[in-house]
This record gives structure tokens, C-alpha cells and sequence, in this order.
């Protein structure tokens, strides 16, 4: 049996979970996502709050509820990749072999490792 692992939950690693649990066989390949967040944020449904037409249970849900079947989804923060092992290790140690990995972990902004970002104008 074939590994994949897809880090990140969001919006990319959510349509590549679903594309390849119908695409491929399980018997055949394992799927597996990690993501550190249980819930996922309908941002563009923030703009519309204030003015009723949606309410924080519109844009609030819970990430399993995207993730088909038959997929393994693992809540952790990620320690580490080690690509010339094939393997990913979760904070607590865990150790998630691949034979194929997917990066769609997102972007975080840091403006603070870039000198002069963060000063008045920011």
C-alpha cells in the first residue's frame, strides 16, 4: 500500500483529499491530512456579519466535515518534514511515512524577519 500525506486542511489540501480518495483505490493507497485547527473560517462570510446575512454559525465548521471517508485525519502541529526519509514527525513524536507528500500547509505572515517591515508604517 501507497502513502500520502497532505499537510494543511484549508482550502488546497481539502480539494486534494477529495480528488484523490475518488481517484484512487483505498485498498491500494492510504490517505492521510494533518492540519493544527478543527475548525475552518468562511472568511469572505466575516464581511457579511455586521450585516445579517450570515451568522458565526454560517462561517464556523468544523474541517472533518470536508475530509471524506476513508481518509486518516490527524489533528497535531508538525515538527518537521525529513525528505530524504520520506517522512513527516508530528509535535508528540508521531512518525507518518509517504510515499508521496503535499505541501498545502498555506502562508503565515512574518514582517518581522524582514528588516524594516515593521516599523511605523506597517
Amino acid at each position: 500500500m501507497k502513502n500520502i500525506v497532505i499537510l494543511g486542511a484549508g482550502t488546497a489540501g481539502t480539494i486534494m483529499a477529495n480528488k484523490l480518495r475518488k481517484t484512487l483505490h483505498h485498498k491500494d493507497w492510504n490517505i492521510s491530512i494533518i492540519d493544527r485547527e478543527k475548525e475552518h473560517y468562511y472568511q469572505p462570510g466575516f464581511l457579511f456579519i455586521p450585516f445579517g446575512t450570515y451568522t458565526k454559525k454560517d462561517v464556523i465548521k468544523p474541517k472533518r466535515k470536508f475530509i471524506p471517508k476513508g481518509i486518516d485525519f490527524i489533528f497535531s502541529d508538525i515538527e518537521r518534514i525529513e525528505p530524504s526519509q520520506n517522512k513527516v514527525i508530528l509535535n508528540k513524536g508521531q512518525i507518518l511515512r509517504y510515499d508521496y507528500l503535499i505541501i498545502a500547509s498555506g502562508a503565515q505572515l512574518k514582517p518581522e524577519e524582514t528588516p524594516g517591515m515593521k516599523e511605523e508604517l506597517w
